[in-house]
């Protein structure tokens, strides 16, 4: 098929300080056929570690735009997506990549759904072992659900780790921005990411808002991304990285709630964590029970 008949695609992907994962995850995309015509758009969020200029290096195709300061995820994506020209504008962390096809995949599910802002893949570790990557909204009723956890047709429709497989084409609430096609056209609308989240939490705020305006966001397993997992937040934010999401989820639940409802927000999270260490304890796994405990306080903070 000649490129002219390919979908037009802009990947855009935010660097910092994973200079030799980014150089192989983004060769690794580059040198398999993705059925799509691509663009490879790197933001460097000022890397100490030579990232930018690894990539110039080894991965010449890509359009590298160095920062001088580090703006954060959000804000580096809004500055890809304003060099972005494609119908087509996949946002891609650099610890990640598509496997053969996938992106070709994405945009083909898109076309199926005239109304999909964005498309999400199946997200696999390199092990194989699936990554959940869609959610449903954040709610008391899926907070007690998740910590029960129900394995039902009801956990099923609403995506609760503890019961969706990723196994079928579907609408979902929201999906990590790891990996997500977005329709650029529906930008206009929508808008690009909240630059207020600095790091997590930002594409789930830009699902919500792009289902309050009435698009919709889907997940096909057709397409797979290898998704290594957290190398900018763990250098970032290290052991504070989960207290940093927390934050941020509740942040973004206040917005749309009172503050008597994020509270009750906060207690069914309170009890999922300790329901969490009662049976890592049970198991005598010590490490998980201390990551449960830990989560506690984090929940129950006021705000």
């Amino acid at each position: 098929m000649m490129s002219g008949d390919l979908p037009r695609v802009d990947v855009g992907v935010v660097t910092w300080n994973t200079r030799d994962l980014t150089v192989s995850a983004l060769r690794r995309l580059l040198d398999t056929d993705q059925g799509a015509e691509l663009r490879l758009l790197v933001h460097d969020n000022a890397s100490a570690d030579g990232t930018a200029d690894a990539v110039r290096e080894q991965v010449p195709e890509a359009d590298v735009v160095s920062c001088p300061d580090n703006l954060g995820f959000a804000a580096a994506v809004n500055r890809l997506l304003e060099r972005a020209e494609a119908p087509w504008f996949l946002m891609l962390n650099s610890d990640a990549w598509p496997t053969p096809g996938a992106i070709g995949r994405m945009v083909d599910a898109a076309v199926r759904h005239p109304r999909a802002a964005a498309v999400a893949p199946r997200l696999e570790r390199p092990d194989g072992s699936l990554e959940h990557g869609t959610h449903p909204f954040p709610s008391v009723t899926v907070a007690i659900a998740s910590a029960l956890p129900l394995r039902n047709a009801w956990a099923e429709r609403h995506a609760l780790h503890s019961a969706w497989l990723h196994d079928r084409e579907r609408q979902v609430d929201w999906a990590v921005g790891a990996a997500l096609l977005v329709r650029r056209s529906a930008l206009g609308e929508i808008g690009g990411l909240d630059e207020s989240f600095f790091m997590y939490v930002e594409d789930l705020e830009w699902c919500h808002r792009a289902r309050q305006r009435g698009w919709e966001i889907w997940f096909t397993p057709e397409a797979v991304v290898v998704h290594v997992g957290n190398a900018s937040g763990e250098a970032k934010f290290g052991s504070t990285r989960s207290a940093v999401w927390i934050a941020n989820t509740y942040r973004f639940y206040r917005r749309h709630h009172t503050w008597a409802g994020t509270m009750g927000y906060r207690a069914a999270n309170g009890f999922g964590a300790g329901v969490g260490a009662a049976r890592a304890l049970k198991r005598r796994d010590r490490a998980a029970a201390r990551f449960w405990w830990q989560q506690i306080p984090l929940h129950l903070r006021r705000g």
